[in-house]
């Protein structure tokens, strides 16, 4: 064990001192000073820590005392930042290791050399002397606690191994460098020397080296490769036969090290030979794949023996289960998996050489077996249960493309059935050929439904089972498809499952029964026939679950009116109305429903669904201009409807106003109205009407929030036109007229919105008027005028703001 207290070593620096020093040599530490005394007792203390510490991690741990609170860390501690040197360590290992490949550079180097005039025995005498003696080095190194020096001299002792049956095989003692039988001699001697190295050093010194024990391992890899190489070069029949026995005997003794390596605490032998294991193991398959691969046939795998070295294979996978450490933590399910996996591959790989509905019949029937018996497992083994649901889904992958594959030909078949309402109700689908029989699809969904239910904890096995139970719905209607049955058996069963779903299920069934109802919406689009019992259906199921009061009616009524414009299309398409007058149909029914229904959900739903009936009998109308007005008109007085009968949507009646009035714009538009009076002037009645009973029950709000509007609107339009085009006119009359009625009834009744816009549109209309006669009158008559009328202002200017002010005050007064 290290020690922290060494009186021969510097505590900074670690430099090594020399006897009874003043200071160290390197880095100048006083070492005479009383602190240094206290350090080196501080230290030895800790050492005495060290020794208390270990020999209680080695006592049977006991649960702590009743009433005893354990003691816990408040926070991290901070740590000192100090400049990163070498350690106490570093520097001897460093030396080991430049020692150790001095010393095999040295040997090599003397075998090269001393070769030619040493003889036999000499040669062979100095290398047994070398090795023995740098074991022997080693193994008093670790007695002595010098784990680095030890190690060193492992290495140095197992490189002179190397190089003795290099030496031999030159002698002629055994076989030639460079061949496989020198690779299998080598092999075998170094995997008996680590052993031999190891075992010296637990019995003589307690101490387990790393090197030997990776050594071991390596080892013992070379020899299975170097004996498989042997044994295919001198069997003329069954080489790979013969090659697998060969790994398969490595994963053996790989486990079997495993096995020694845990009772001895080897812990670097034990993770090393578990490596080596899994790799012989991985050699094994593949050798055993490829074997099989040219002949996949039942006769060629079972006759034959193909599949022997397969089998022992998925034996050899349960090895990993000796060792306690793996059967007692949670990857002990992975080697059973990996086993029974195996085990089934072999009764698929007959299927390979069948086609792909033989190898779709296999794999499913593989993930139902496997997922019945996780079923079962999980009923008298819980913890059990991961290892058939891991092999099951070991075999979902070729299920699970074939299922999709066929589902994906059967969705592009039902939408290419033709143009949108342009079959009859007895029209077929037309799906192309698949890779695999379409008969096989409800079986193969029945498979991962198997393996679904005994995955599934028994908290969920029920919602597991409703969703099964749709995807073989789902399978059953795909498979119609794909065996070219009628349209309608694929409508029809959607749309009455939509209907069931939504009329008698839960509130998520709903959910459901409109994903459904959408579906067979669309699979229904080829025949208006179809498309309008799919929507008819649904209409009546929401409509029943919106008046039942039952939970799930908001759903029912958001969909009623989406689901009723769809019916309303279909049904116009099969009595031969045109798209114009279908529009205005649809539009006037989804708008009194809203108006009847009176709830938010409704509303919704018809903001979003109106606009597209609309658009398309706008788009599809001879006249446009007729049908648009026509179509504006409906909506706008949907919507003064909706705000009349509720209040809550009180401020519809704006967006309704506008609307009516963009139908009268369309139709004057249309008819050659130029006049912008004939656009304005209702509007801008509305708006005085509404802002007059606005004013009367609310006088507080004054005329400017409540008739500005009107009245803006209602001048505005007319004096633009008198003021660009034409100003000497009847219209400037009456323009004029009105500006003297607002002004005069404003000041009547103190309101300001009308006597401010009567006041200033006079003001400009009499400019316009006067601009004419301003042209044609002399310069100096102008300017005249303009000085005579700054000395007034300027003589008469404190009484003029005066007036101003009073003008303003008065102003100020009126609502």
């Amino acid at each position: 064990m290290p020690s922290y207290a060494r009186p021969d070593l510097c505590p900074d620096c670690g430099a090594v001192l020399p006897p009874e020093p003043d200071a160290c040599p390197r880095c100048g530490l006083p070492l005479r000073d009383p602190l240094a005394d206290e350090l080196l007792a501080t230290l030895r203390h800790a050492d005495e820590l060290v020794v208390r510490l270990r020999a209680r991690a080695d006592a049977p741990t006991r649960a702590p005392a009743t009433g005893t609170v354990p003691r816990t860390r408040r926070g991290p501690v901070p740590r000192r930042l100090v400049p990163r040197r070498l350690g106490q360590a570093t520097v001897p290992q460093l030396l080991l290791a430049l020692g150790a490949a001095c010393l095999l550079v040295a040997a090599v180097v003397f075998l090269a050399v001393a070769w030619s005039w040493l003889g036999v025995a000499g040669r062979t005498a100095v290398l047994l002397v070398l090795t023995v003696s740098a074991g022997g080095a080693s193994v008093l190194l670790s007695r002595r606690d010098l784990v680095a020096a030890a190690e060193a001299l492992c290495a140095v002792t197992l490189g002179f191994v190397v190089l003795d049956v290099l030496g031999a095989g030159q002698s002629g003692w055994a076989p030639e460098p460079g061949t496989s039988g020198s690779g299998l001699v080598l092999g075998a001697v170094v995997v008996a020397a680590g052993l031999a190295l190891s075992t010296l050093h637990l019995r003589l010194a307690g101490a387990r080296p790393v090197v030997a024990q990776l050594v071991i391992a390596a080892a013992l890899l070379g020899l299975a490769g170097s004996l498989a190489a042997v044994v295919e070069e001198r069997t003329a029949d069954g080489g790979a036969a013969s090659a697998s026995g060969v790994w398969a005997g490595c994963v053996v003794a790989a486990a079997a090290l495993v096995v020694l390596a845990a009772r001895t605490r080897l812990g670097v032998l034990r993770v090393a030979a578990g490596v080596v294991g899994c790799v012989a193991w991985l050699v094994l398959l593949a050798i055993s794949l490829a074997d099989n691969g040219a002949d996949l046939s039942l006769r060629g795998l079972w006759a034959e023996g193909g599949v022997t070295w397969l089998l022992v294979a998925a034996a050899l996978a349960l090895l990993p289960l000796l060792d306690p450490l793996v059967r007692r933590g949670a990857v002990a399910v992975l080697p059973e998996v990996v086993a029974m996996t195996l085990g089934s591959l072999v009764l698929v790989l007959p299927a390979l050489d069948e086609g792909a509905d033989a190898v779709l019949v296999a794999t499913g029937a593989l993930v139902a077996v496997w997922g019945l018996a996780a079923a079962g497992t999980a009923r008298v083994l819980p913890r059990r249960r991961v290892v058939p649901v891991g092999v099951a889904l070991a075999f979902v992958l070729p299920v699970l493309v074939a299922v999709v594959s066929l589902h994906a030909v059967a969705l592009e078949a039902l939408l290419d059935v033709a143009a949108v309402y342009d079959a009859t109700v007895g029209v077929r689908v037309d799906a192309p050929a698949t890779a695999w029989d379409a008969r096989l699809l409800v079986p193969a969904v029945l498979a991962l439904g198997v393996a679904a239910l005994g995955a599934a904890p028994a908290a969920r096995q029920r919602r597991t089972g409703v969703t099964v139970g749709a995807a073989l719905a789902v399978a059953a209607l795909a498979t119609a498809a794909l065996l070219e049955a009628p349209l309608a058996a694929v409508v029809l069963p959607l749309a009455l499952a939509a209907t069931g779903l939504v009329a008698l299920g839960s509130r998520r069934a709903v959910w459901s029964g409109l994903v459904v109802g959408a579906a067979g919406g669309v699979v229904a689009l080829p025949s208006a026939a179809l498309a309008a019992v799919a929507a008819g259906l649904v209409v009546l199921a929401c409509g029943y679950r919106a008046l039942a009061g039952r939970p799930g009616g908001a759903e029912a009524w958001a969909a009623l009116p989406v689901a009723g414009a769809a019916a309303l299309w279909a049904v116009g398409e099969l009595a031969g109305v045109d798209v114009a007058s279908r529009g205005a149909a649809t539009v006037l029914v989804v708008g009194v429903l809203a108006l009847v229904a009176r709830r938010t959900e409704v509303d919704l739903a018809t903001v979003l669904v109106v606009p597209w009936p609309a658009v398309a009998g706008v788009l599809a109308a001879g006249d446009r201009s007729v049908s648009s007005a026509l179509h504006l008109t409906l909506l706008g007085a949907l919507l003064v409807a909706r705000a009349l009968t509720d209040d809550r949507r009180r401020r519809l009646a704006w967006a309704g106003g506008l609307l009516l009035a963009a139908a009268t714009w369309v139709r004057l538009a249309a008819i050659g109205v130029e006049a912008p009076e004939a656009y304005t002037a209702p509007t801008a009645l509305a708006l005085l009407v509404v802002g007059l009973r606005a004013l009367r029950r609310a006088p507080e709000r004054g005329s400017v929030a409540t008739l500005l509007p009107g009245l803006v609107l209602a001048v505005l339009p007319s004096l633009l036109w008198v003021l660009a085009q034409d100003p000497v006119s009847w219209r400037a009359l009456l323009l004029g007229l009105g500006c003297l009625v607002l002004v005069l009834g404003g000041a009547r009744l103190g309101w300001q919105a009308p006597l401010l816009v009567g006041a200033v549109a006079g003001g400009l209309l009499v400019l316009r008027e006067l601009a004419p006669y301003a042209a044609a009158t002399p310069q100096w008559v102008l300017l005249a005028a303009a000085g005579a009328l700054l000395l007034g202002v300027g003589t008469t200017w404190e009484r003029r703001v005066r007036d101003l002010r009073h003008a303003g005050h008065y102003l100020a007064r009126l609502r």
